[in-house]
C-alpha cells in the first residue's frame, strides 16, 4: 500500500489546528434561538375555535389538554388513551386544574372513540402515531373523529437517511413503537387514504432537542444512562428482563437519535377532504 504523504499531512495538521476551526468551534457554541416545544400550542390557538369541542387523541397525563383548556376558557375538552395508568394521572390532573366541569377523561383507543360517532372541532394528536399497531386503521379513525370543518394536529416522528439499518433494528426493540410507522411516506399515504389533507408540513427537526439542551441537558442524561446500562447490563437483565432493558435502551437513543437528527419530529395540520 502506498505511504501518507508527509508533507500534505503536515499541511493538514496544521489547517485543522488552526484558527479557522477553532473559529467553527466558537461558532456552534452560539445558539441558533430554536422555537421551544410551546411553538405547538401557539399553533394550536389558531386551530381551536371559541365554544368548540377538543379532543386530546393519547392524551397520557392529559398535561396538553390541561394547556390548551387553560388557554381556552370556552372550550370543552375530552381526552382518551389506552393505558390505565394514564388515565387515572389524567384524572388527577384535570381535578388539581379545577378542570372537571369542562374535561372528560376515558380510557379508550381512537377505534374506539371513533365508533360514538362523536366529532370534533379540534383534535390534538401527539405522539401518538408511532405506536399505533395499524396505521391506516387509526388515521382512518382520526379523520372520522375531525369534523369536516375542523382540524387535526398531528406531532409524530420519521425516519431520516441518517438512521443506518442497524440502528433501525435497534430501535425495533422499543416495546412501544412500530418501526413500519417511522417512514415518512407511509404516513402521509395513510394520511391520503383516509381522507386528510395536509394544510400545513413543519420540519421541527432537532430545533426543540437544542432548545431542551441548552437548558436541561436530557440528551447528556440520556448519554450518561446508555454508558451505564451497556456498563451493567447483566445485572440489570437479570433483574428486570431483557426485554425491559432493551425497550429502555432504543428509548434512550430515541432522544439522541432525534438529537443528532437521525429521527426527525414533523406537524402536519390536516382536514378531511370533501371526498372523505
Amino acid at each position: 500500500m502506498p505511504g501518507i504523504n508527509a508533507s500534505a499531512h503536515d499541511e493538514g495538521l496544521v489547517r485543522v489546528y488552526g484558527p479557522v476551526t477553532w473559529q467553527v468551534y466558537d461558532e456552534l457554541d452560539s445558539s441558533l434561538n430554536p422555537r421551544s416545544p410551546d411553538w405547538l400550542h401557539e399553533l394550536a390557538a389558531d386551530l381551536t375555535p371559541a365554544n368548540g369541542n377538543v379532543l386530546d387523541a393519547g392524551c397520557r397525563d392529559a398535561a396538553h389538554l390541561v394547556q390548551l383548556m387553560r388557554a381556552h376558557p370556552s372550550v370543552r375538552g375530552l381526552g382518551i388513551d389506552p393505558v390505565p395508568l394514564h388515565i387515572k394521572k389524567a384524572q388527577s390532573l384535570v381535578v388539581e386544574n379545577g378542570l372537571q366541569d369542562r374535561v372528560e377523561v376515558m380510557l379508550s383507543d381512537i377505534e374506539s372513540a371513533a365508533a360514538t360517532g362523536k366529532q370534533f372541532d379540534f383534535v390534538w394528536c401527539r405522539d401518538v402515531l408511532e405506536q399505533v399497531a395499524d396505521l391506516q386503521t387509526a388515521t382512518r379513525a382520526l379523520a372520522s373523529l375531525t369534523r369536516p370543518t375542523g382540524s387535526l394536529l398531528v406531532f409524530t416522528t420519521v425516519a431520516t437517511d441518517l438512521l443506518s439499518p442497524s440502528e433501525s433494528t435497534l430501535l425495533s426493540r422499543h416495546l412501544a413503537n412500530v418501526p413500519a410507522n417511522l417512514s415518512r411516506s407511509t404516513v402521509e399515504d395513510a394520511f391520503t387514504a383516509a381522507g386528510l389533507e395536509v394544510i400545513q408540513r413543519d420540519e421541527i427537526g432537532t430545533e426543540w432537542r437544542e432548545w431542551a439542551e441548552e437548558r436541561h441537558a436530557p440528551a447528556s442524561t440520556a448519554l450518561l444512562r446508555l454508558a451505564r446500562l451497556r456498563r451493567d447490563r447483566a445485572r440489570l437483565d437479570a433483574l428486570h428482563g431483557s426485554d425491559i432493558v432493551d425497550h429502555v435502551e432504543a428509548n434512550l437513543h430515541w432522544e439522541v437519535y432525534q438529537f443528532v437528527g437521525k429521527l426527525a419530529p414533523v406537524v402536519y395540520v390536516l382536514r378531511p377532504t370533501a371526498a372523505g
